[in-house]
Order: structure tokens, then sequence, then C-alpha cells
């Protein structure tokens, strides 16, 4: 019920919703209106109620099913809305690991979240897995010109082919230690319908016993993501991220001005359950097998504020985790060395393009973490890795002087994790390519003193640098901005003022800082996440940063702004 009327509540005026909150514009996603009509249908919402007419009508508007994207086409195909036919087929050879095929295995290609989803999908397609729940599951009146197709179960043999079987347990090799399938709720619902289909359409051969752990165990982990959060920022997630938000808070509380003895039982916490035997830091709860590089820079930044020498050990080997995964241009994917796009996959995944990044490729924004990290260290250009990644960020620089970002929104994201990467390595940031980066995030300053960049940026240049201002990306370009000054650039004081008395006048509003739009990215140009800690921690590294004294002088917070954020800052504390 609760869910109903909260799905109820957020449909836009245009009779659709959104598929995370941006205020940027009106308009709504059509694969989210079509996922929250379903939803609404199932649930019993009338079907002659305005809720469910007014949606119809967006979907119709938009072009109907037809134009559903292809991870929504999956789901659609999974209840018999659509064609398994008409989705991407893969040569299933790609998921034997064995002899000759553990050259061509899917795991070589494309990244950590490509697979575990993958290989249930691919399972599902070539059995044509079709779940016949009611009418209710029924939504073809949302095709312009309904297909022609029957939908139905492939015909089984008597035993399982090789492959089938062979998915199956590659399936089962995924299963983390709290039940889900490779640390994301999608794919543990396409493995759980998968194995619940191989043993009810081959019981002869299938291991019942161990189907029924996976299964008990994956089913809990999504019910634990969705709905077993109360009202904290994690219910009904993809993933979790706890490894993530907890240095970020943590570092935030540092900047702000927080005892570092005190944020020492955090670090250790994050050292004892999230850092892996290879140096690197997993994202969050599940990502233990895939320790990723963005994470582990940050890391470092935060034990080397906290307590440098205790923490040296940790340091090192969390250095040499990302010297290891380096790539041969300088910079630094994800999860993945050499991982960047490859001929081979993207043939292959056809419509999946429509839906999803396939692959981990260098980027700015955790290039710039890293050399963050090594410049704490003590490292300069005179060391060969961090003058490779100097020179790949140097290389991504568009033309108007700012960079795509990979995991945040999005250009402002980039410079804001660039520029004080450069200087921590004593880089020469008066440079002409770096001084053009500044210039530019000086040129996009909306007038209330903020920065804002809509998600349009990614496919749209009209919307490069701008948008409505928001907390976190006022606070990425005072990162950038604060490095500036420090370096001799006078001439962005006034502009670092603005945006900060943009923050100290937004937090007054609700009294706690609050993005009304989503500014973490999931994949480019098609999914984008809400981070609800950013707007928290990278306001409090910006803050912190502009209050010290040793460094500016004569940026001095009036009093009662000092006090109001040592409040939240407590506050903040406390809650996590």
């Amino acid at each position: 019920v609760r869910c109903v009327q909260e799905t109820d509540q957020k449909q836009m005026e245009d009779g659709g919703w959104q598929q995370v909150p941006e205020q940027n514009f009106n308009d709504s996603d059509l694969d989210a209106t079509i996922l929250h009509y379903w939803f609404l249908k199932v649930a019993g919402e009338p079907y002659d109620s305005p809720v469910l007419r007014r949606a119809r009508e967006f979907i119709i508007s938009r072009g109907g099913l037809e134009k559903a994207t292809h991870m929504t086409n999956i789901w659609l195909s999974l209840f018999g809305n659509h064609d398994w036919e008409n989705i991407t087929p893969l040569p299933l050879f790609i998921f034997r690991n064995d002899s000759f095929f553990q050259y061509t295995h899917v795991k070589k290609f494309v990244p950590q979240w490509v697979w575990p989803h993958l290989i249930p999908i691919m399972y599902l397609r070539h059995m044509k897995k079709v779940k016949d729940l009611g009418p209710q599951f029924d939504i073809k009146e949302l095709y312009i010109n309904p297909p022609e197709f029957e939908a139905r179960n492939e015909k089984r043999d008597e035993d399982p082919s090789y492959y089938v079987e062979n998915m199956i347990d590659q399936m089962f090799s995924i299963q983390q230690p709290r039940g889900s399938f490779g640390a994301y709720t999608p794919a543990t619902l396409y493995t759980l319908i998968s194995m619940q289909d191989f043993a009810e359409n081959y019981p002869h051969r299938a291991n019942h016993t161990r189907i029924a752990d996976a299964y008990k165990r994956g089913l809990a982990y999504v019910e634990y993501m969705y709905f077993d959060q109360d009202d904290s920022s994690y219910q009904g997630t993809l993933d979790d991220g706890r490894w993530w938000d907890t240095l970020l808070v943590a570092f935030g509380l540092y900047e702000i001005g927080e005892d570092p003895k005190k944020l020492e039982p955090a670090v250790d916490f994050i050292i004892k359950h999230g850092i892996q035997p290879n140096g690197g830091l997993a994202y969050g709860w599940e990502f233990e097998y895939v320790p990723d590089t963005d994470d582990t820079g940050m890391i470092i930044v935060l034990m080397l504020a906290i307590n440098k020498e205790k923490y040296k050990d940790q340091i090192q080997k969390a250095s040499d985790f990302l010297i290891s995964m380096q790539n041969d241009c300088g910079g630094f994917g994800a999860f993945f060395k050499g991982f960047e796009e490859g001929f081979f996959i993207k043939f292959l995944a056809g419509k999946f393009t429509n839906s999803a990044e396939l692959f981990d490729p260098s980027s700015v924004d955790v290039t710039g973490h890293v050399l963050e990290a090594w410049g704490g260290m003590g490292f300069t250009m005179e060391d060969e890795h961090v003058r490779a990644a100097v020179e790949y960020i140097k290389g991504q620089q568009r033309d108007f002087g700012g960079w795509q970002a990979r995991w945040g929104v999005n250009h402002i994201y980039a410079v804001g994790a660039v520029i004080p990467g450069l200087t921590a390595i004593k880089y020469d940031i008066h440079q002409p390519w770096v001084k053009k980066s500044i210039d530019w995030l000086l040129s996009i300053q909306n007038e209330d003193g903020g920065f804002g960049e809509c998600v349009h940026s990614y496919k749209l240049d009209e919307w490069i640098g701008k948008g409505k201002s928001t907390p976190s990306q006022t606070a990425w370009a005072l990162l950038a901005l604060i490095e500036a000054e420090k370096d001799g650039y006078d001439y962005v004081k006034e502009s670092v003022d603005r945006a900060i008395n943009y923050l100290i006048e937004d937090y007054q509003v609700l009294g706690r800082f609050h993005d009304k739009s989503s500014v973490g990215t999931g994949h480019r140009g098609f999914l984008y996440m809400h981070y609800p800690v950013y707007q928290h921690s990278f306001t409090y590294m910006a803050i912190g940063r502009y209050m010290k004294p040793v460094s500016y002088t004569h940026l001095t917070l009036p009093t009662i702004y000092s006090v109001q954020i040592s409040v939240v800052a407590v506050s903040l504390k406390k809650k996590n």
C-alpha cells in the first residue's frame, strides 16, 4: 500500500515518472514509466483510473512499448509482453571457462557489473522463459502496433545441454557471502528465476539442495535490500555501497574539524571489513571479490588524514594495488585493468548497447582521486606512474577545458577531482591547459552562486556545465577553486565566496544540505544514481577547506554559520 501511494504521488504532470530526481526538466522517462505503470496494474490499480490512464497516454505519446530499451524488454519478455526472439542472443560458448574457452570467457571482456546479469539473462533468453501470472501482468495495451508472437516457453529436451548446465554452474560461482549474485539485486532476481526454471524442468539433473540454499539466501538478500531498510537511504537500492559512503562521511567530518581520534574507529572498521588481501577497498557489501580503484584511492586520502603513521602499512599496500591497476593509457578504470572498449563484445552485444555501459575504461575522475592519494604519500611528477596519469588526463581534456566524468554528473565532478589531484602531486596548475579548466568552471557559475549540471550533458552538448545548482556539484566546484586560490589564482576569490554563500543559504532552508537532482552516474546516458551522503560529505569537505585559517586567512565564515555547520556535523556523525 505504501509503495502504491508513493508511486502515485511521484507521477509527473505529463503522466509519467522520472528515473531519478532531476530538477532541470519536468519530462518523464519512458522506461521508468512503463515499469511504474506495470507495478500499479499488478498491485490492483483500476485500469481506467486517472493514474494509469495518464501513464498510458504518456507511454503511447513516446512511441509505446516499441521504444522500450533492451533491459526493459527482457523483463517484458519474462511475462509474455515481448518476444524473446527480439532479445539479442549471445553465443553460449562465451560462458565456458574450460580448456581453450577460458580465453573467450565473458569475464575476459566485460566488467563485473555486466557478467553477473548477462549469464542468467542469456539462460532465460535461450530457454525463452515465460511466466503466466494472470491478466494483470499483461500490458500489451501499451503497444501502438501490437506485434504478433506466441509467448511460450521453449520446448525442453529431456536432458539439458552442456551449455545450459554450464550456465547454472557459472551462476553458482558468483553468489556472494550474503546471498547476492554479483552484488546486484537485478542480477540476483534474474539468477533466482533461472535456477528455479532449471530445477522445475530438469529435476533429475538439478542439485535441489544446492539450488534451494542459493535461492533462499539470494531471496533474503533481495528482501533485505528492498524492504528491510526501514527509512534508510538503502531502501530499495540496486546494491550496497557502505564502504564508499562511510569513507566519504568520515573524510567530510575530518575536514569540518572533527577530532581524528574519534574517526579512527570508522577507518579501522573499513580496514577490517572492506579492504581486501590485495590492498584494494571494496565499494560495499558483496563487492569484496572486485575491490576498485576509486574507493582505494580515497581510503588512502582518508588514512593519511586520520593517522598516517598508524596506517602506513595499509597505505603502502593500497598504493601497490593502484599501481597494479593502472591502464596502459595512464588512467584508471574502476574495477579492472585493460577493459577498454573492445570490438568483439561491442559487435556481439547488439541492442544491449542502448541500455548499459559494457566496458570499464579509464576515467579522469578516478584518475584524479588516485593522484590525490599518491600526492599525499609524497609522489610527484618524478614518478613514472604519476607522469602517465597526468598525460592521460591532459589527453582527455575537451576543447572548452573540462572533462567528461564517469561516476559523477558530470564535467564539474571531473574538474573537482582533477585539480585537487594535480595540486597534491605539486603540479604547476598555472599551465595553460589547467588554467583553461579553472576558467571554464568560473564561466558556468550560476547567479545564485552555486553550480549545477544536468544529466542530459552526457548526450547533449548544450547542457554541458548547465543546470540548477545542487550542494554536491557546488562542493565539487569548490574543491577545485579553493585549490586554485591557494596556488595564486586570486581572481577566483569572489566565486569561492559566492559558492560558499549558496551552500549556507541552501542549508538554512531545511536545516541540512539537499540535492534536488541526482548527481551520481551509473551508466552514462542511460542510468543515474542518487547518493544521499554526497550532499553532506562533499559539502563538508568544501566548507572545511574554506574554513582552514592557515590557508585562507581572508575567508572567514560568520560565527553563526560555523556553529550551525558544526552542529550538523555532530548530528551526521551520530547517524553514521
